[in-house]
């Protein structure tokens, strides 16, 4: 049978047989804090806390990383390195191959690895929304143009539509997502993109993907890809990023909107931190926490260590985060300043990060403890 991944898993033996794995200890931390820090390390580029972050993920989840693989791969590598997002489908969606170069610690060590020092490009994820767009960003509502999937798939043909309305024509035209309730057709999805020149180990990556993760995201690389290749690129930029603080063996940074302790962390600091609590009560309609959420991802959570940059990836980066922030209830204006108040104020989310991590962990050991006298 033929495998369209033979040479990148060639190549991936031969650089796994290199780890020590066993030198890698597991980070004491819930799955929530493990998963979000595996991307996070991925995204900066930290390759030993990637590869203990994902080792530990996979003691706690099992074969679930694969699939968490997967998607960091599609949404932070993405057209950076095609190459990159093929092995990791590759790996992740064969063990009898994971069998074969000595089992999952290796594989999932090997792609932690791999995705660290990859380039990326998170163009796919600020554009591929789908329909959660937020109007203010558009002179005219594009649903008109997309009312069949013979017109969907014509828009993603078009190398002179606007870019956000090509990756909204493939959301629709791939036919998957959470809802299930969306009719299309990912194969002529494919074979559009096939047509237009996206590589053909991409394009298997990406069928294997959308069906085995359910992400509407994965069908938005290989357009991401041909956009870039349309257009001027100036190689690839090596990002600063934010301080790294841990507490513990744990980087802060993990504490996000995704996880129960950094949900309680910036809440906390939102409304203890007189500049940040103003602005958002400047600014933000409604709800306060998921534009605090935002802020603070869009302060230490989003940043790469290396870019591939090219004619309109950071116009792609702006759109993701003005859409992210209004859909949140921040006004237009107010983006910018809750930002800054935010980028600002990192050292005391942080303090604050800190506190709750250790009051929780505090609260696991004294839990812990008590389970062991009632034991005895």
């Amino acid at each position: 049978m033929f495998d369209p991944f033979v040479q990148n898993k060639e190549r991936f033996a031969s650089e796994v047989s290199q780890l020590c794995v066993g030198d890698l200890r597991p980070i004491p931390a819930d799955p929530w804090i493990i998963s979000s820090l595996l991307q996070k390390s991925i995204r900066r580029g930290e390759v030993a806390i990637a590869q203990r972050a994902a080792l530990t993920l996979l003691n706690q989840r099992g074969s679930v990383i694969w699939r968490r693989l997967m998607i960091i791969a599609f949404e932070d590598i993405g057209a950076g390195s095609p190459d990159a997002v093929a092995m990791t489908v590759a790996v992740g969606s064969d063990r009898a191959f994971r069998s074969s170069i000595g089992g999952s610690s290796p594989a999932a060590a090997g792609v932690a690895d791999l995705l660290c020092k990859s380039a990326k490009d998170r163009s796919a994820e600020y554009l591929g929304c789908g329909p959660r767009f937020h109007p203010e960003l558009f002179v005219a509502s594009p649903a008109t143009a997309l009312s069949s999937l013979e017109r969907q798939l014509a828009i993603v043909a078009d190398r002179d539509a606007p870019l956000f309305l090509r990756t909204l024509a493939a959301w629709h035209a791939c036919g998957i997502g959470r809802e299930g309730s969306r009719t299309g057709d990912l194969p002529t999805l494919l074979e559009t993109y096939r047509k237009l020149g996206a590589p053909e180990v991409l394009l298997e990556a990406t069928g294997i993907a959308a069906q085995r993760t359910r992400e509407p995201i994965t069908v938005m690389v290989p357009l991401i890809w041909l956009a870039a290749r349309g257009r001027p690129q100036t190689g690839v930029e090596y990002c600063p990023l934010p301080p790294l603080v841990c507490e513990g063996e744990v980087p802060l940074y993990a504490l996000d909107g995704h996880t129960r302790l950094g949900r309680q962390a910036i809440f906390r600091f939102a409304q203890s931190n007189d500049a940040v609590r103003e602005c958002l009560e400047c600014h933000v309609t409604g709800p306060q926490r998921q534009a605090a959420y935002l802020a603070a991802f869009y302060t230490d959570g989003y940043p790469i260590s290396s870019r591939l940059m090219w004619q309109g990836c950071l116009d792609a980066e702006q759109f993701g985060i003005d859409n992210d922030l209004l859909l949140a209830g921040v006004r237009f204006e107010g983006i910018e300043p809750l930002l800054q108040v935010f980028r600002g104020q990192l050292g005391e989310l942080n303090a604050v990060r800190r506190a709750v991590f250790r009051s929780a962990q505090a609260a696991q050991q004294a839990q812990a403890g008590l389970s062991v006298r009632g034991m005895t």
